[in-house]
């Protein structure tokens, strides 16, 4: 409670120090009601409830970020660094367990640079070794944060991810 009561205050501060910036009444008056929609945002108080309850679980590991993860296959070896790409096997769900993306049925397995995917990723992939198969349940601001990536995604989702780590490609080795 006292959390949020400072980070309103806070963000009061910023909204009343920003807004003799030059916007007229009007554009303070639709700042204000952007502000407020982030911090009562239905989606994003279901994510907070659900993270809330999956930290309660068993085998599940919380991040100073709030990234939560299992570790479903444990594997050995280096893990990739910023600047390296990896190839892997997904899966991502919302948190009412409806399916939104995978790479099950592809041949090819994608790859990505670690440097490039949303944060939640970036902080697994960068303690993963190949091998290894985690689920991760992201807090929006590890995900897309108060941006949709596609219509079935709202702004501000907490996601689930099923990601196995299969190889490591050193960056300037990735495009062969």
């Amino acid at each position: 409670m006292i959390k949020r009561v400072f980070g309103m205050a806070v963000l009061a501060t910023i909204v009343a120090i920003s807004s003799g910036c030059g916007e007229s009444e009007e554009e303070k008056r639709f700042h204000q009601e952007l502000i407020e929609k982030a911090l009562n945002d239905d989606t994003k108080k279901a994510g907070d409830r659900f993270l809330a309850e999956n930290a309660e679980r068993e085998g599940v590991v919380i991040t100073a970020s709030g990234l939560q993860y299992e570790v479903l296959q444990a594997a050995t070896g280096d893990s990739p660094r910023i600047q390296d790409d990896v190839r892997v096997n997904y899966s991502s769900w919302k948190i009412n367990g409806e399916a939104f993306e995978s790479s099950e049925a592809q041949e090819v397995k994608p790859i990505f640079p670690v440097r490039s995917v949303i944060k939640g990723w970036r902080e697994a992939l960068l303690k993963m070794a190949p091998g290894s198969k985690w689920k991760l349940y992201l807090p929006s601001e590890l995900a897309y944060g108060a941006r949709s990536p596609a219509e079935s995604i709202p702004a501000n989702s907490t996601l689930i991810f099923e990601i196995e780590l299969l190889e490591v490609l050193p960056h300037e080795k990735a495009d062969q």
